[in-house]
């Protein structure tokens, strides 16, 4: 069975590495460059252009699960799959908003500091020393232009509308994506944003579960 997997803001395709999916062919929709003042909608149109399969299912991490549920507007699928995402803008938290009205994301850097480090940490859920090394060398190796779209994409992202053929996988200890905002059809109990890594057993036994229904 193919899968489509679309890795979450700054990651690509290792950061589903640690995922155990027997039988499944996974196929990655990795990032390319985005067009100045591009939407969500339009550089989703752009990689649905990539997808060959005809009613595919699509997996999509964080950003990577925002961008799932608008390929799935335009085009036909089987089921998405969001793991630590949001399948709609009132799903975000407020912060995520603000910024259309205060554009901190402009002037905000998009490098991980001395001083912005600690407050990553919490965000993601991560207090192993490899993990936090991990999300440092994720974030700091995402092409800066590219970080700056993509969180420009979400502040902006008005979507209300959705198909009905979304499951969501959220942790209850999710601190960037709130689980409390989130209508979780799974929940993974101590689960933070980066569950995919440290929450990896649990998150393929359930996949597995949903990939052959």
């Amino acid at each position: 069975m193919k899968v489509y997997f679309i890795p979450g803001l700054g990651a690509d395709e290792h950061v589903f590495n640690r995922l155990d999916l027997p039988g499944i062919e996974r196929i990655y929709l990795n990032w390319f460059s985005p067009a100045p003042k591009e939407t969500m909608a339009s550089y989703a149109k752009r990689m649905a252009e990539k997808i060959t399969e005809p009613d595919p299912v699509i997996v999509g991490l964080s950003f990577g699960g925002m961008l799932a549920v608008e390929i799935a507007k335009q085009i036909p699928v089987k089921k998405v799959i969001l793991i630590s995402s949001a399948k709609s803008e009132r799903e975000l938290p407020f912060y995520f908003r603000l910024g259309r009205y205060v554009p901190l994301q402009k002037i905000l850097p998009v490098r991980v500091t001395a001083f912005t480090a600690p407050f990553l940490f919490y965000l993601f859920g991560v207090k192993d020393r490899s993990q936090k090394e991990e999300i440092m060398k994720m974030v700091n190796n995402s092409p800066k232009d590219f970080t700056r779209w993509a969180i420009n994409a979400v502040v902006h992202w008005r979507n209300r509308t959705f198909p009905g053929n979304i499951v969501q996988l959220h942790g209850n200890t999710d601190w960037l994506i709130p689980y409390r905002n989130i209508h979780a059809d799974h929940t993974i109990s101590n689960g933070g944003h980066f569950m995919i890594v440290n929450k990896a057993k649990e998150i393929s036994a359930l996949l597995m579960q949903l990939l052959k229904k």
